[in-house]
């Protein structure tokens, strides 16, 4: 028996084969059909594990026995995930299967699920790349020291070679020019055939240098140097979709082969309108993430109310995008970092569970508008990002805000990047802690500017003296302060925390390296001293708390939004 063949079986055999199953996601419903071609599904769904010692005939069995033992076989199907026949037996049958038969298994499901499967112990963890009988997995890149000619011939006799076997993944990185195009749609062409699930496409040129990217001008040859191409694939199993570096015609193709099967869509680079990507996005009513980095020709972000199970939606860096607006009713995490808004609407705010918004540019003045408004609908978000410009204005508008605008009663986690940390800045950590009670907040993170010292703000509203915050944090557990310096305005902060957190455990500094705060040594070991010397004297009313310094950003204290 091969790996990926299908075992043969009569109709009893089918039926005694279905006394072991293996519970899957109820989300993705899926008839399993068997030798006969009669389809066979259940409301819990089942997928079915063809065992050798159920493969002889068996006598039919009459509708009360089928259902009694269809009942005795769900009893001890728990969330273990185990095939044992009775209920006191702990073996886990089902990892204890040969190989063949785990890979006939992985074999029968959609990828994503069968990623999913390398959690359940050691046996199975990456066990799913091997599910078809050939290599499904594929990272397809030019080499400079071959010539073109021979490289496109090499992965032209490869795929010659590999035929037409399910192709899980493919990775193409490749920068070609005109004339190059139709080999790079010959091997798009091949993966359609192939019924690819996952496609990474990246046509972008490396830079010649780590700064190139910054420099002005560059964004303007980058756009003039990439190729414009027709995507034209059609693969109707495609489910996740990355795009970077090239252009899409004014009129994309519709994308429609995908409007049952895209799930996931990331377009890093792209040069499109927001006319093509709300077409896009029209004809992809299943998409459930959507992130969108650096596409400098994109004016606005709409989603359509079609659009109706997109939970994820991450706009960065999209310098001319002015305006958001989702009319999808599901949306769960919105992050979006870039320049400040001048309007954005998101009909299903109250839903929001994840928010990340930052805006490092400088601007004269708060655009008009209820660009902070849907912060009000926010009940049920649990993590929150925000920048010090939008501290500066929840501070100046939070007096005269609604009552909407007064409580996150579910937040858990919570991040303030301080671009300063001057006195006014301090202010308006206090002001939003008065204005937006957190009782459930747990763990408290602060991303401080990285200046040596700090200098003068030039404040861009009148912000009103807030007192520190008494009562707010009762059940905080966790605090982390990011490139602590020891400055004044840092100390205080660090001594109303300690002084307020009933519940404390941890409370984590992470000192800059090579940087010096006040009344210390240049080197970084003097900083760390001097700093825990000082928050050593600080009263503290958790008399758990531990204080832990570092030099380095430890990942198991990382924030949820530590990449965005």
């Amino acid at each position: 028996m091969r790996v990926g063949e299908l075992i043969p079986c009569g109709e009893a055999s089918w039926n005694r084969a279905s006394k072991i199953a293996l519970r899957a996601s109820p989300k993705y419903p899926k008839l399993l059909r068997n030798p006969n071609g009669h389809s066979s599904s259940s409301s819990s769904f089942l997928l079915f594990l063809l065992l050798p010692e159920f493969l002889e005939p068996s006598p039919p069995m009459t509708e009360s026995k089928r259902r009694r033992e269809s009942a005795a076989s769900s009893s001890y199907l728990g969330p273990s995930l185990s095939l044992s026949r009775y209920a006191g037996d702990d073996v886990d049958r089902l990892t204890e299967l040969p190989d063949v038969l785990r890979l006939q298994i992985l074999s029968l499901l959609p990828l994503k699920y069968a990623i999913r499967t390398g959690t359940l112990s050691s046996r199975w963890r990456g066990l799913w790349r091997y599910r078809w009988s050939r290599p499904s997995l594929f990272h397809i890149s030019s080499v400079q020291s071959l010539p073109h000619s021979e490289f496109v011939s090499a992965v032209d006799e490869f795929f010659r070679r590999r035929d037409m076997a399910r192709l899980d993944c493919l990775q193409i990185m490749y920068s070609p020019t005109p004339a190059q195009i139709p080999d790079l749609k010959r091997w798009l062409g091949y993966a359609d055939s192939c019924s690819v699930s996952d496609l990474h496409l990246d046509l972008s040129s490396a830079p010649t240098s780590s700064n190139t990217s910054r420099r002005r001008g560059s964004r303007a040859a980058a756009a003039a140097a990439a190729p414009i191409l027709e995507f034209n694939f059609r693969s109707p199993s495609l489910t996740r979709l990355t795009l970077r570096g090239f252009h899409l015609p004014s009129s994309p193709p519709s994308f429609r082969m995908f409007s049952y099967s895209l799930e996931i869509l990331n377009l890093y680079e792209i040069y499109l309108s927001y006319a093509s990507l709300r077409r896009i996005l029209v004809h992809c009513p299943h998409i459930r993430s959507l992130s969108i980095h650096h596409c400098q020709d994109l004016k606005k972000v709409v989603v359509p109310v079609s659009t109706m199970r997109l939970k994820k939606l991450t706009v960065v860096d999209c310098r001319k995008a002015s305006e958001i607006s989702v009319s999808a009713l599901g949306l769960r995490s919105f992050r979006f970092s870039g320049a400040l808004l001048k309007n954005y609407n998101i009909k299903c705010a109250s839903m929001l569970e994840d928010v990340y918004i930052s805006s490092g540019m400088a601007v004269p003045a708060i655009p008009r508008g209820d660009w902070l408004t849907p912060l009000g609908e926010l009940a049920n978000l649990k993590v929150l990002t925000i920048c010090s410009l939008a501290l500066e204005s929840i501070s100046a508008l939070g007096a005269r805000a609604d009552v909407g605008f007064r409580l996150f009663p579910n937040l858990v986690e919570l991040q303030l990047l301080m671009v300063m940390m001057a006195e006014s800045n301090l202010w308006d950590i206090y002001g939003f802690f008065k204005y937006f009670p957190c009782p459930r907040l747990e763990k408290l993170f602060f991303e401080l500017p990285m200046n040596a010292c700090d200098p003068s703000l030039t404040m861009y509203l009148e912000v009103p003296r807030e007192e520190p915050p008494k009562g707010c944090f009762s059940n905080l557990k966790f605090v982390k302060m990011n490139g602590f310096k020891g400055h004044l305005n840092e100390m205080q902060l660090a001594g109303v925390l300690l002084a307020n957190s009933i519940n404390l455990d941890n409370f984590v500094v992470v000192a800059p390296m090579g940087n010096n705060g006040e009344n210390c040594e240049s080197s970084t070991g003097n900083l760390l001293q001097y700093v825990f010397t000082e928050l050593s004297l600080l009263p503290k009313a958790s008399t758990k708390a531990a204080i832990i310094l570092t030099e380095t950003d430890i990942p198991k204290y990382r924030p949820v939004h530590f990449q965005v």
